[in-house]
């Protein structure tokens, strides 16, 4: 590893767990602890050998058997395209089954997160036939997106779980809202959808605005839901809300693909780059 790199792990430390599973489960455990859930994802995507999506979802079985062995409170996600699904839709739909069904037989959740707009409509289609037959199975959407509204409808119709988050993906104006203003707008209407018709869905999110809606939106809703936000981001905010009894969960992704990662994080939040510059004093 060279020396930007080992700077960047310094700092990307804050927000992934480490490089192996074991990492992911202790963090899992200090989310417990403190009263949140964890939400563990294995990093990786694009992957179009077969041999290697396999070893995800071995790694996948192996994160969730860890989960249940040490009692934890939480669940795994996953991207369809670390399953293959760029290459072979077939192949990376038995593959996820196959983690959905294990996540059932050990009474556990499973997430599909939700990836760049190219493989967005694959996604979607992909859930909701999958929903058919696991129906504990979430996907996340993300606010910045121009078609999220017609997917959200969609995918309410069909009683499915959705995870609102913002976006982090560098895509086209002409596929999502270019500022801040139209995504947290969206945002805002997206929500209030999902808590009109949703039920046990995630808002992810660390905008205290945001949140506050969603707060109030739940004093005169009262439906099932939890806030989801990543690892080291707004530590404060999660305990405030746990302390006033919401449910809230901590993103904790982990694996050696963790440079990818930390570099969309610093893309999505150009002030983590002040920690890697602090961490050079």
């Amino acid at each position: 590893m060279g020396l930007k790199e080992s700077l960047i792990l310094r700092v990307a430390k804050r927000w992934i767990s480490g490089a192996d599973l074991e990492s992911a489960l202790l963090d899992a455990r200090l989310a417990n602890e403190r009263g949140m859930g964890a939400v563990i994802n294995f990093l990786g995507e694009e992957i179009t050998d077969p041999a290697a999506a396999d070893m995800q979802v071995e790694e996948y079985l192996r994160l969730q058997q860890g989960m249940y062995d040490r009692n934890l409170k939480g669940f795994a996600s996953v991207k369809l395209t670390q399953f293959g699904l760029v290459a072979d839709e077939e192949g990376a739909v038995r593959r996820l089954n196959r983690v959905a069904d294990n996540a059932e037989r050990l009474g556990q959740q499973l997430w599909i997160d939700m990836e760049n707009s190219r493989v967005e409509e694959d996604t979607v289609r992909v859930y909701l036939d999958a929903l058919k037959r696991h129906r504990t199975l979430g996907v996340a959407l993300q606010a910045y997106m121009r078609r999220s509204e017609a997917d959200l409808k969609t995918l309410l119709d069909a009683g499915g779980r959705v995870r609102l988050v913002k976006g982090a993906y560098r895509e086209s104006r002409e596929v999502v809202y270019g500022s801040r203003k139209e995504v947290a707008e969206n945002f805002r209407m997206l929500m209030a959808m999902l808590f009109d018709r949703g039920e046990g869905f995630a808002i992810g999110t660390h905008d205290s605005r945001l949140v506050e809606e969603a707060r109030r939106l739940a004093d005169s809703k009262h439906v099932d839901f939890e806030f989801e936000m990543l690892k080291g981001i707004r530590n404060e905010l999660k305990e405030e809300l746990v302390k006033s009894g919401y449910r809230v969960s901590e993103y904790l992704p982990y694996g050696d693909r963790w440079l990818a990662y930390s570099r969309r994080r610093m893309t999505e939040h150009p002030g983590n780059v002040w920690l890697l510059l602090r961490s050079l004093v």
